[in-house]
Parts: C-alpha cells; structure tokens; sequence
C-alpha cells in the first residue's frame, strides 16, 4: 500500500498537487467549499487521491492517520495554537512526518512591518504561533522528534489591501523599490526578515497504516 499525506487548509492544492506527484496519496481539509472541487482537479494532476472533507479542523476526527500531515499558513490564526498543533500531530502514524509551516510575523524586522504597515493583516495573526521554539517544543512533547526547525527564504514583505495614510504610501513605495537590493545584500534563513517558518518533525515508532478510504466530501 503506497503512502498517504493529508494537508489542512488545504485548498487550493499546490502543496497537495506536489505530494501527489511524489507518489502519496493526497488528501485533504478545508471549510471552503472549493474543496468539494479538488479531487477532480487532482485526479486530472495524476494524482491518487483518498478523501477530502469540508468541515472546521476543530470538529474533524477521521478513522485513520497518515504517512504526512501537513498545514500551510493555517496555525498562525488560532490563539489555542498548542492544541491545533496536537491534533494534527494526532494524525500521524507510527513513523510519520508532521510539517507546520507559517509566515513569520514572528522575526523582530517582518514583525515591525506588519505591525506598522499591514495592521489589518497583523491582527488577524497570533505572533506566538509563528515562533518555531514553541512548535517544536509542543511536537517534542507529542513524542515526535524535530528534523527541522526554521526561518526561510529571501527577505520579502506582502500586505494586504486596506486603507493607509499618504505617509505609509509613499514608505511602502521606498520599501518595494528597495526590496531587490535588500535580497542581494541580506542572507537568506534569517528569524528577523525571512517571509516563512516551519517545524517538521517525525513520530517515532515503526510506520503502519489504516484501510485505505474511498474518495468522499463529508
């Protein structure tokens, strides 16, 4: 029996779409309802696809686990992150692979941009969720072992649409005009100004599986 991943927050499925062309069954969350639209959309990728569910993760409780189970961008929004955290990590089997991965509002640098010039978006955001020492302590405790624990990419800043002041205007302007120099003089992986987080981790233990599921929207 080939391998499984499950993604939460799953659509609109690039992440998904490279598990699958790495051979792993895909499946995923999410409460939007494109979801209902992604095992199609992921067959035609060639992808073996199992079971996709539109349902809030904190109500999801499915019969199995899974070789990976992943979420992009999805912990940052939950004040009670440790136990989002520890579900997704209830989900992994026996030798399986956990990866969070968030923005970095996190870092000193990207945290005072966002505070300051995208505050919508920053509200939106719980900062402590985004600092990977607590994610990897709470999978630690989960019984998982941490292969990586991180800040990565260029330097890179996004905002969101809302209403600023000229001043901000003409700062964010300076800002972008900047950014190309600011990638070549700054190092990569850096907590202060890298755009991403993560934490993978692995469940120690000898990896097994549970019977394979029928494609289905619950």
């Amino acid at each position: 029996m080939g391998r499984s991943a499950i993604a939460n927050g799953c659509y609109p499925g690039r992440y998904l779409a490279v598990l699958g062309r790495l051979g792993y069954e895909v499946n995923g969350i999410d409460y939007c309802k494109q979801v209902e639209d992604m095992p199609a959309a992921l067959k035609e990728m060639c992808c073996r696809v199992g079971a996709f569910w539109k349902t809030d993760f904190e109500h999801f409780s499915p019969e199995r686990q899974f070789d990976v189970v992943a979420s992009f961008g999805f912990l940052e929004h939950f004040d009670n992150f440790e136990d989002m955290v520890r579900k997704h990590a209830g989900l992994v089997c026996n030798g399986g692979y956990l990866v969070l991965e968030v923005p970095n509002f996190f870092g000193a640098f990207q945290h005072w941009l966002h505070a300051n010039f995208d505050q919508q978006s920053y509200e939106r955001h719980y900062s402590p969720a985004m600092d990977v020492e607590n994610l990897a302590r709470i999978v630690e405790r989960e019984g998982f072992a941490v292969l990586y624990k991180g800040y990565f990419g260029d330097f890179d800043f996004w905002t969101e649409h809302q209403e600023r002041t000229f001043l901000e205007k003409v700062l964010l302007t300076v800002h972008y005009r900047l950014r190309p120099a600011l990638r070549r003089i700054l190092a990569r992986d850096n907590k202060t100004y890298s755009p991403f987080a993560a934490a993978i981790a692995r469940r120690q233990g000898i990896r097994r599986h549970a019977p394979a599921e029928s494609p289905e929207i619950g």
